[in-house]
């Protein structure tokens, strides 16, 4: 009965594994997670559309400079005296025209208004380029965040297993009558932070899915969400070209073209002030019956000039000059800025990089310290406090390495952000 009960037991085990097994979903690696945030993330399709409809106004302005056709027909009928009750429109003279126009000169408003259309692109493709960077930044940090909490939990219960050793060896040094009962309740209430360090990891476990899926779009199999990837690090660029980074920088990109669309708005605001010429010719056929016969045709230059419009125009230049002039101190301001958080990038990649070197340097030293303080400690050569500093030291140091890898990563992560570096890749 008991061999029944066990055989039972042992394939009801086997079929949950299979089961699991089932469920598992497959690691996405970084670029699985690049193009699922191409495809579905809403910030970014967003940017995308704002700069299709920025290029449909720019073809629009640009029609200012192509001539117009119009064509129309009509047809009337007037006389003195009251209108008859009932007329027969086929009585009534009818009148079909073709006339083509073309604007000569507008006072440089339609020069203006296409480079300010020009302008836009400008702007929502530096934007795009932003918003790009952005959600790689945020993407790359949720990948991060969960390769390092998939790793945090594997290492937290390796540190939870030897600090349950531990307690286990100085609970039977206690009971032998060789180690007093305080280092036994410390190496207790070590193995039970122990635990709950595991638990915490393996909430924020799943918190890290949680924030990658909603970057990627990806809700389903939620539970199972991993990632796969490595801890490898590029190195830093030696002495950046700060100057040509600035210059090249989405938000710098950005200034410059409202600087371009502010001049070109004080451009057409001077229209006023000056002659518009346009031209048109046509041709055209009427008579009394349809379609008519008799052609005709005509040709013709306008010239207008407005001389007053009771100060609007004026304070329109005004307006249009003051907002030159903010747009090129806002120029400067970005320019500065960006050289700021540029440099401060940098020197946090830097600074994180190098960093990785030391933590693994101690979590070596802290590694062979342990294998031989715990030796010495079983053979009575080590007194319990001398020990317990030791082991406290290599779980600092396998955490502390680990958390340098990760904020490594996250370095380089704000560092292509400052550049502009999108999803696509390097611009």
């Amino acid at each position: 009965m008991g061999k029944l009960i066990a055989l039972a037991v042992s394939l009801t085990v086997s079929s949950a594994y299979a089961a699991a097994a089932e469920k598992q979903v497959t690691p996405l690696s970084w670029e699985d997670c690049v193009k699922a945030a191409m495809a579905s993330n809403p910030s970014l399709l967003g940017a995308r559309f704002r700069l299709d409809a920025a290029r449909a106004r720019r073809n629009s302005a640009f029609g200012g400079f192509l001539p117009g056709v119009s064509a129309g027909v009509s047809a009337e009928d007037r006389g003195p005296g009251s209108p008859p009750a009932v007329r027969d429109i086929t009585l009534s003279p009818w009148t079909a025209n073709l006339t083509v126009s073309q604007s000569l000169f507008s006072g440089f408003s339609t020069l203006s208004e296409a480079f300010r259309a020009a302008a836009s692109v400008r702007q929502e493709r530096a934007r795009l380029r932003a918003e790009s960077a952005a959600t790689r930044d945020r993407l790359r940090s949720s990948f991060v965040s969960l390769l390092h909490a998939q790793e945090n939990v594997g290492l937290l219960e390796q540190i939870a297993k030897r600090r349950q050793d531990n307690a286990d060896l100085v609970r039977l040094r206690y009971e032998a009558g060789r180690e007093d009962k305080g280092s036994a309740l410390r190496v207790a209430a070590d193995a039970h932070e122990a635990a709950f360090d595991v638990s915490r990891a393996r909430r924020a476990l799943s918190l890290s899915r949680r924030r990658l899926a909603a970057e990627t779009g990806l809700q389903e199999g939620l539970s199972e969400l991993a990632v796969k990837g490595d801890w490898t690090l590029p190195l830093p660029p030696d002495s950046p070209d700060f100057t040509r980074l600035v210059a090249a920088a989405p938000a710098t990109e950005q200034a410059a073209a409202a600087l371009d669309a502010a001049r070109a708005s004080f451009t057409g605001n001077l229209s006023p002030f000056l002659p518009s010429a346009r031209a048109s010719a046509g041709v055209s056929r009427s008579g009394p019956d349809w379609p008519p016969t008799e052609p005709g045709w005509n040709a013709g230059v306008s010239l207008s000039w407005n001389l007053f419009s009771g100060g609007s125009d004026l304070s329109g230049a005004m307006a249009a000059r003051a907002e030159k002039r903010q747009a090129e101190e806002s120029l400067e301001e970005t320019r500065r800025g960006t050289r700021v958080s540029l440099e401060d990038a940098w020197n946090s990649y830097m600074d994180a990089y190098e960093n990785v070197g030391v933590r693994k340097q101690y979590l070596d030293a802290s590694q062979a310290r342990s294998e031989i303080g715990r030796a010495q400690y079983a053979n009575g050569l080590l007194s319990f406090t001398q020990w317990d500093i030791i082991e406290s030291e290599l779980v600092d140091s396998e955490r502390g390495y680990l958390n340098a890898r990760r904020d490594a990563l996250l370095a380089e992560s704000a560092w292509r952000n400052a550049l502009g570096e999108g999803l696509e890749g390097k611009p």
